[in-house]
């Protein structure tokens, strides 16, 4: 087939493309600053994601995909066609795409992430399940009779599967993830302490203090906010006791979806998940003691994947090197002629 042949991980935090005989030449932040009066389109990605939180009322910074669903198509659209302008140049012949989506997307929300791509420049696209491209992307053999359990947290959303013969058995998204968890940092410093921060300041709080377990040895950091009292600037001190208590109930919500699987996954299965464990990936699962976390919750071993944040493209780039994968387990591909 001719044209460039490309793989990508369209997420709530992160847009990831892979592109066949090249690797990965994308890994931006999955956002977008418009301006607010003509709606046009000043920063991409991580140009984008610099001036979030420091611009004035006449620039909007949006985020089109939330808890892992495109929420705004227009801005979508502008993303993946300013990606596909850098990747294909001036090239005749537009992408062929391997695109993930959640695995508990509705058909509406399938035909939408179509929609988006081609509209945005793709020739052909195929839809595959994250939670699948993660299982190939790990190296789950596609014709293994044993089930695996996969869970993948990315920024907006927990993806959590079981995987048996290079198909999904039983599936379901979780709509909570790393975003929010910032989001839970910005409320509790709001409620408990007047302090109001910006996304980026409590992603950094996240990376640097946040938990799944108590730390055997408190830590503390110091950041720069704004006073809810008078808003003029503070800078303060918050401890790793303070972030954990605060993140407790999101992370609570993400091991109820995920026994939720479990509790309707077939008896065969779930002995084959006790014996194989959990893998875990996607950019949250490297959150301290994550682990542990879901260990003590599930009381099945976990493991975390060896590059938790490139196995979903990881997996769609393998599939897009071997498109026989594609017809053998019964997808095919789109094009914008056969939108409806």
């Amino acid at each position: 087939m001719l044209g460039m042949h490309v793989g990508i991980d369209f997420g709530s935090s992160s847009t990831i493309m892979y592109v066949d005989g090249k690797g990965i030449v994308l890994d931006e932040p999955t956002m977008i600053a418009v301006d607010t009066e003509t709606g046009i389109p000043i920063a991409i990605g991580n140009a984008a994601y610099t001036i979030n939180g420091r611009t004035g009322e006449n620039i909007e910074v949006i985020s089109p995909v939330q808890n892992g669903i495109i929420s705004n198509y227009t801005m979508a659209q502008h993303i993946l066609r300013y990606y596909f302008q850098r990747l294909c140049g001036n090239s005749i012949f537009k992408p062929t795409v391997i695109l993930t989506v959640p695995s508990g997307a509705t058909n509406l929300e399938r035909h939408t992430f179509l929609e988006v791509a081609m509209r945005a420049g793709a020739g052909r696209v195929c839809l595959v399940e994250e939670a699948l491209a993660s299982a190939i992307g790990v190296g789950f053999e596609n014709n293994a009779l044993s089930g695996r359990f996969i869970v993948n947290i990315g920024g907006g959303a927990v993806d959590v599967s079981v995987v048996t013969m290079g198909s999904l058995s039983v599936s379901k998204s979780v709509k909570v993830g790393g975003k929010s968890i910032d989001e839970a940092i910005r409320r509790y410093l709001r409620r408990e302490r007047d302090i109001l921060i910006g996304p980026q300041t409590a992603e950094r709080l996240k990376i640097c203090l946040g938990s799944a377990v108590p730390r055997r040895e408190e830590i503390a950091v110091m950041a720069n906010g704004k006073s809810g009292l008078d808003h003029m600037p503070i800078t303060f001190e918050v401890t790793s006791t303070e972030l954990y208590g605060c993140i407790r109930e999101r992370l609570d919500v993400m091991v109820r979806g995920i026994k939720s699987v479990l509790e309707i996954t077939p008896p065969e299965l779930v002995g084959d998940i006790s014996e194989n464990g959990i893998v875990l990936t996607g950019g949250t699962s490297l959150l301290y003691g994550m682990k542990r976390f879901l260990e003590s919750e599930t009381g099945i071993e976990v493991f975390l994947a060896d590059d938790p944040i490139y196995s979903c493209v990881s997996g769609a780039a393998t599939i897009v090197r071997d498109m026989d994968f594609l017809t053998e387990n019964g997808y095919s591909f789109k094009t914008v002629q056969q939108l409806s």
